[in-house]
C-alpha cells in the first residue's frame, strides 16, 4: 500500500477548526517531504493543502534557499509565491535578490525585478539586475529581459533578452567574446555563436574583427554518428587590409568504422597561403606548423593474424623557409600487409611485413617501392629474465620514373638482419615500502653491408638518437636505407617504487652502442662511422622525492671525442595549489643552447603574478617572454599578459598583450595565461 507523504507542523502556539483550518503562532516550522518552511505565523489549510505566512519566512530545499516577507505555498501543487525575496542557489552558490518569485510543480523558477551574482556579501564585484528571469531545470535553461551587467558599479553589459544554461547541456546561442591585441593582427576581437543543430551535429561560427587584417569568419561544424564523427572547418577573410590579398582555411577531419573489423579516417586541410597561421594564428603552436597533411585511409583488421592499410598521403608545405626540393613526397597511394601467426610453437611466431608505395613530387625523381620482410621471431619471458631473438630478411624493389642522371631506373636490394635480446630483472626492498629493480640488458645486431647509394631518399632521414635509438633495428628512419651493422648494445635500468602507491619515485637507465664493426651505410653529406667508434652513451634519470618536486636529466657524451653533445634538464617544483617554479635547460652541440624559466607566485591572496622566460644562450637573446598577473576576487578573476615570441620561421618576433575578466558562476570574457605555459 502507498503511503501519502504527511505535512509535519511545530509551533509554541496552534489553533485548529473543525474545518481544517490550522493557526500556528511562534517559531513556527512545516516540513513537507524534502521541503521546509518557517515563519513567525502560518495559516495552514488542510483541504487545500495551502500555507500562508505573515511576518517573514524562510523557505529551503536540497536545491535552493529563499527568505521572504510573505509566502504562499501550495503543499499539494507543489506550488509557492514569495513576496520580497532574497534566495542562495546552492549548486552555483549564487544568491539574490527578487520582488516576487514563483516556484511551480515542474520545479522552474519565475523572478521579478531580480538582482543575481556570485559574490558573497557585502561584496558586490559583478551584478546581473534583469526585469525577469525565468528558470527552467527541465530544459537547463535560464532566459532574461532588460538584463544589465555591472562591474564594479559599472555598466559593462546591457541586453533586452537572452538566455543562458544552467546545466551541462548544450544550447544555442553566444559565448563570451575573446579581446587580445597583437603586432600581427592589431586589436583582436571575435564572438563566437554556439549553433546546436541536434543531438548528433552542431557548429560554432565565429565572426572576428581584427584591427590590422579586416574581418574575418570562422566556422567550425561538428558531428557524432553510430559509426564515426568529424567535423569540418572553414574560415574566410575577404580582403587583408595589409597585405591586400584574399585569405582562407578549409579542413576535414573524419574517423569511423565500416563494421567490427574496417574502419575509415580521413583529415584534410589547405590554406590559401604559406603565411597563413603565421599572420592570423591564435597560438605558437600553431605558427609553428611547417606541414599541413591530408590523408585518407582505410584499415582491416583480421580477428587474430592478419591487418592491411591503404592510405593516401598529400601535403601543404606552409613553412616559408622549405625549398621545393625538400618537400615530402606524396604518397599515392601506401598500401601496407601485416600477418603474425596467432599462436607460438615452442614459442616462435613467424610474421610478413609488406608495403607498396607509390612516391611523387614536382620536379623531382618519382617511383614505386615495393618492400617485403619476412620474419621469424622468438621469445622466452620468465619472471627474472627474458631471452628474445628475431631472423628476417628484406626484399625492396624501386621502379622509379624521370631519371636523368644515368642510373638506373629499376632497383632491387636484398638484405637479411639477425638481433637477439636478452635482460634479467632483479629486485630488492630498499627500505619499508620501496623496491628497488636492476635491469641489465644485452642486445645484438647484425645486419650485411649493401650498396644504397643508388637508391633515392623518399621517407628516410637521421632521426635523433636516444635511449629507444639504442634497440632499434635500423639507425635510419624509413626504408630507403638499412643501416648495416655488428654490434652490441649494453644498457641498464634502475627503478625505485613505492609499493602502496605504485608510483616511481626514481629512475635511471645508461646505454651505449659497441661497433664490432664500423656501419658504412650514410646519408649524402654524411659521414661514416669511422674506425670503429661506438655510439654516445646516452643516459636519462628522473627522481620524485616528493609529490611536489620532480627533477629529470638526460645526456649524451661521446667519449671518443671527450665532449658532450646532447643535455636537457629539468626542476619542477609544486610546493602548493598556485605555486609554481621550472626550470628547463636545453643544449645540442651547433644547435641550439637555451634555458626555458617558468615563475608563478601568489602574493597574498588575491595578486599572483606568472612569467616565462626562454633565454637563448648560443646567441645571448629572449626566445619567448611572458610576463602576466591574475587578480582574484571572492566572485571574479581579472588576468591580463604580456607576450613576446617568435611568430614565424623568418625570426620576427610579435608582441602581444591578452586580457581575461572570468565572473564566477557566469561566464568568462577573453584569453587567459596558461595557454602559452608549458605543462
Amino acid at each position: 500500500m502507498r503511503t501519502e507523504p504527511t505535512v509535519q507542523l511545530s509551533a509554541d502556539n496552534v489553533e485548529a477548526t473543525t474545518d481544517g483550518k490550522t493557526r500556528l503562532e511562534g517559531d513556527v516550522t512545516l516540513r513537507y517531504q524534502d521541503t521546509r518552511i518557517r515563519a513567525p505565523l502560518v495559516e495552514y489549510d488542510r483541504e487545500t493543502g495551502e500555507a500562508r505566512t505573515e511576518g517573514g519566512a524562510e523557505f529551503a530545499n536540497a536545491r535552493y534557499a529563499i527568505g521572504a516577507d510573505r509566502a504562499a505555498v501550495d503543499l499539494d501543487a507543489s506550488t509557492a509565491r514569495f513576496e520580497g525575496a532574497e534566495f542562495t542557489l546552492y549548486e552555483r552558490g549564487a544568491r539574490g535578490q527578487a520582488e516576487h518569485i514563483d516556484l511551480a510543480d515542474d520545479l522552474s523558477v519565475s523572478m521579478d525585478r531580480v538582482r543575481y551574482t556570485t559574490c558573497a556579501q557585502p561584496s558586490r564585484g559583478w551584478t546581473l539586475k534583469a526585469s525577469h528571469i525565468t528558470l527552467d531545470p527541465q530544459e537547463g535553461l535560464g532566459t532574461a529581459s532588460h538584463a544589465r551587467l555591472n562591474f564594479l558599479g559599472v555598466p559593462v553589459l546591457y541586453a533586452p533578452y537572452f538566455y543562458f544554461p544552467i546545466d551541462d547541456r548544450r544550447r544555442t546561442g553566444f559565448l563570451m567574446p575573446n579581446i587580445g591585441d597583437s603586432a600581427e593582427t592589431g586589436f583582436d576581437i571575435s564572438t563566437p555563436f554556439y549553433w546546436n543543430l541536434g543531438s548528433w551535429y552542431d557548429a560554432l561560427i565565429t565572426p572576428r574583427y581584427m584591427a590590422r587584417r579586416g574581418s574575418q569568419l570562422q566556422a567550425e561544424g561538428r558531428y557524432l554518428l553510430d559509426n564515426g564523427r568529424g567535423e569540418l572547418r572553414y574560415e574566410y577573410l575577404p580582403n587583408d587590409e595589409t597585405l591586400q590579398i584574399r585569405r582562407s582555411l578549409f579542413g576535414f577531419e573524419h574517423q569511423g568504422v565500416l563494421s567490427d573489423r574496417w574502419e575509415i579516417a580521413a583529415d584534410f586541410t589547405e590554406v590559401s597561403d604559406r603565411g597563413y597561421f603565421e599572420d592570423l594564428g591564435t597560438t605558437l603552436d600553431l605558427a609553428a606548423i611547417s606541414h599541413l597533411e591530408r590523408e585518407a585511409r582505410i584499415a582491416y583488421q583480421a580477428p587474430a593474424w592478419f591487418s592491411s592499410v591503404l592510405t593516401v598521403e598529400d601535403y601543404q608545405t606552409i613553412d616559408r623557409t622549405v625549398a621545393p626540393a625538400d618537400e615530402p613526397y606524396r604518397r599515392l597511394p601506401r598500401l601496407q600487409l601485416n600477418a603474425l601467426s596467432p599462436n607460438d610453437w615452442n614459442q616462435m611466431r613467424v610474421g610478413l611485413a609488406t608495403e607498396y608505395v607509390n612516391f611523387e613530387r614536382d620536379n623531382a625523381v618519382e617511383g614505386t617501392r615495393l618492400d617485403l620482410k619476412p620474419f621469424v621471431r622468438l621469445r622466452h619471458d620468465a619472471v627474472g629474465w627474458f631471452v628474445a631473438s628475431q631472423v628476417d630478411y628484406r626484399y625492396t624493389a624501386y621502379d622509379l620514373r624521370d631519371r636523368n642522371d644515368g642510373r638506373p631506373t629499376t632497383i632491387t636490394r636484398e638484405l637479411p638482419s639477425a638481433s637477439v635480446d636478452a635482460g634479467l630483472r632483479f629486485d630488492r626492498i630498499a627500505k619499508a615500502g620501496l623496491v628497488q629493480t636492476l635491469e641489465p640488458r644485452i642486445y645484438y645486431l647484425y645486419t650485411p653491408y649493401r650498396d644504397q647509394d643508388a637508391i633515392p631518399l623518399f621517407e628516410t632521414d637521421d632521426p635523433d638518437f636516444s635511449f629507444v635509438q639504442l634497440f632499434s633495428r635500423n639507425r635510419f628512419s624509413g626504408v630507403d636505407r638499412i643501416a648495416d651493422a655488428n654490434q652490441v648494445t649494453a644498457a641498464f635500468t634502475t627503478r625505485i617504487l613505492e609499493l602502496a602507491t605504485g608510483k616511481t619515485r626514481f629512475e635511471a637507465a645508461l646505454g651505449q652502442i659497441y661497433r664490432l664493426q664500423p656501419s658504412e651505410v650514410t646519408l649524402p653529406d654524411e659521414p661514416g662511422t669511422a674506425g670503429r667508434d661506438n655510439s654516445d652513451i646516452v643516459g636519462t634519470l628522473r627522481w620524485l622525492p616528493v609529490d611536489w618536486l620532480r627533477l629529470g636529466v638526460g645526456a649524451q657524451w661521446d667519449p671518443a671525442r671527450t665532449q658532450l653533445n646532447r643535455a636537457n634538464t629539468s626542476i619542477k617544483f609544486r610546493p602548493r595549489p598556485g605555486y609554481r617554479f621550472d626550470l628547463g635547460y636545453r643544449f645540442r652541440r651547433d644547435l641550439l643552447e637555451q634555458t626555458d624559466l617558468v615563475v608563478q607566485l601568489p602574493l597574498n591572496q588575491t595578486w599572483s603574478v606568472v612569467g616565462r622566460w626562454n633565454y637563448a644562450l648560443d646567441d645571448a637573446s629572449t626566445r619567448e617572454a611572458v610576463i602576466g598577473a591574475e587578480y582574484k576576487a571572492c566572485c571574479w578573476t581579472g588576468r591580463v599578459a604580456w607576450r613576446r615570441y617568435i611568430a614565424n620561421t623568418r625570426g620576427e618576433f610579435n608582441t602581444s598583450v591578452y586580457l581575461q575578466l572570468e565572473l564566477t558562476g557566469l561566464s568568462r570574457i577573453g584569453a587567459g595565461i596558461k595557454e602559452f605555459l608549458p605543462d
